[in-house]
């Protein structure tokens, strides 16, 4: 029996599917129940699509919605992560062609022929070619790749500013280019009541210590 990439028969309810996840939020587990009563696609045919999303890498082994998942309800990233989920869960396609999304229905019903060895009238194949063709109009082939907030590369990271240790405002200064001083001045003044005797060590000390430049 060919080994057939992802597929369902519902495929035209494909958009009408990525389209609910959208709007919904994210479930801790991606279950029949919120299928049928929070998506509302309750026709038994849905029921193929939870492990239509376990084989695309929107749920893990638990049903539990990935990052992929989460990434796709954004709109500025969506077209991408569909790109790359199809790229990874068509990985044999694109590696026989690999502009795979470009063929038109008969070119690439051919291609996955010869891929999955099916015979000419394998009716699973329809399905698998149809299948893509829904997903494929949900992606971003050619938009640059976004990188998402958990995909920051180290050197892009912000650099810490030095760490200064509080109080020692003179250290903090020196990082900042400039150079503080603060001094204290204990100055014993003479046992008299000449006033002229006063005015001159205060003339000193204005004139000697006490500039700007020092």
């Amino acid at each position: 029996m060919p080994d057939y990439p992802p597929y369902v028969n519902a495929y035209g309810s494909v958009p009408k599917l990525f389209e609910a996840i959208k709007a919904a939020a994210v479930p801790p587990k991606f279950t029949q129940d919120f299928l049928s009563t929070v998506l509302g696609l309750k026709s038994t045919s849905y029921r193929a699509m939870i492990p239509l999303l376990k084989r695309l890498g929107f749920l893990d082994g638990s049903n539990a919605p990935t990052q992929a998942y989460k990434d796709y309800r954004e709109d500025s990233l969506s077209g991408s992560v569909m790109a790359e989920r199809l790229r990874e869960a068509y990985k044999s396609l694109f590696q026989a062609h690999e502009y795979a999304h470009k063929l038109d229905k008969p070119s690439l019903t051919e291609k996955l022929k010869t891929i999955t060895g099916a015979a000419e009238d394998d009716a699973t194949l329809s399905l698998v070619v149809s299948t893509f063709m829904a997903l494929k109009s949900l992606a971003a082939w050619d938009a640059p790749a976004t990188k998402r907030k958990d995909e920051v590369a180290p050197h892009e990271q912000p650099k810490a500013a030095p760490h200064v240790k509080t109080g020692d405002k003179r250290e903090a200064d020196l990082l900042e280019g400039r150079l503080r001083l603060s001094y204290t001045i204990n100055l014993n003044l003479p046992a008299t009541t000449e006033i002229d005797v006063f005015n001159a060590i205060f003339k000193s000390l204005r004139d000697n210590l006490l500039k700007d430049n020092l």
